[in-house]
């Protein structure tokens, strides 16, 4: 069966400054959409209103957000007892949307009908006469790709998912035997229509929560200027630069000032729903990484869930 979901739409965060928080995801290659006394929106150069959403509140993680294909679906929602109704999204391009929570917490949103809008265009790939090669500035962030999550249970955590929102595994991670979980890697079911490696990845570990939310850039070389960018400016550094084994993935990891953790991404592979789905020892699967080893503090990053702010 499809997935009921056909992409990642934004995060919803919560922060005590949303002007530190806005400085932040600027440098990180978004701009402003929208932002008011309590809420800050922020959108990349492709067509999306926005990608992600920040809460005037203590640092914590409220939701995230998946696109359906139309309203249809998120009545199916509400007539299975998922969802308590349909609600109008009132950030920037209007919308609809349902609410779910998830077995360790995280509210779920299911939206369509948001208005797209018009996409930055792309850097050019010809030099102008007067161009140079070096780039400089932030990255230039497209679109959400995916997000981590820590969870007591993994297993059961992505039980859910596949459940509610129709995603299938990817590659599953363990460590030394298969009754060992470590964690799973599932991806969108748009049966021949190529999809990414992940749309969330779920693991073991003590706490529950938020591990990273990441953003596609337009090209690898967005990751690495977008290093320079970041780091001239002080930001807080965490992992990379660096290349996932499991995906292709060039990575790189940033802590915001309220402790969530955003990535910058580039893959260059893609999935269908008949490509293979593997299991892989975590020794020898991560062997391949590349950029050095993670640092104590990526393995423990979990930035909790928070209860949804008062309207």
């Amino acid at each position: 069966m499809p997935s009921a979901i056909t992409s990642m739409a934004f995060v919803r965060l919560t922060a005590p400054d949303l002007g530190r928080m806005e400085a932040f995801l600027t440098d990180f290659g978004m701009t402003t959409a929208h932002r008011d006394a309590h809420r800050l929106y922020m959108r990349g150069c492709g067509d999306s209103p926005y990608l992600h959403v920040t809460e005037l509140g203590p640092p914590g993680a409220i939701s995230c957000a998946y696109t359906v294909a139309d309203e249809s679906v998120l009545q199916s929602f509400v007539r299975s007892g998922d969802a308590a109704g349909i609600e109008s999204l009132d950030g920037p391009g209007g919308g609809k949307r349902v609410r779910l929570r998830d077995v360790d917490g995280c509210w779920v949103e299911l939206v369509c009908g948001r208005q797209a809008v018009q996409a930055v265009p792309p850097r050019p790939l010809v030099r102008g006469p007067d161009g140079i090669s070096r780039m400089v500035g932030p990255a230039r962030v497209v679109r959400i790709s995916h997000t981590a999550r820590m969870a007591p249970d993994a297993r059961a955590s992505m039980a859910w998912y596949q459940r509610k929102l129709g995603v299938i595994p990817t590659d599953e991670l363990y460590i030394e035997s298969r009754d060992r979980l470590m964690g799973q890697f599932d991806r969108l079911n748009l049966g021949d229509t190529p999809v990414d490696h992940h749309v969330i990845f779920i693991f073991n570990g003590p706490s529950t929560g938020l591990h990273h939310v990441s953003y596609a850039v337009e090209a690898p070389d967005d990751i690495f200027f977008g290093y320079d960018h970041l780091e001239k400016r002080g930001y807080d550094h965490v992992r990379g630069i660096g290349r996932h084994a499991l995906g292709s993935q060039i990575f790189d990891y940033w802590m915001s000032p309220f402790n969530s953790m955003h990535e910058h991404w580039s893959s260059a592979e893609k999935m269908i729903e008949t490509s293979g789905m593997n299991y892989v020892r975590i020794g020898e699967g991560m062997a391949h990484d590349t950029g050095g080893k993670p640092p104590e503090r990526f393995t423990r990053q979990a930035t909790p869930y928070v209860e949804w702010p008062r309207e």
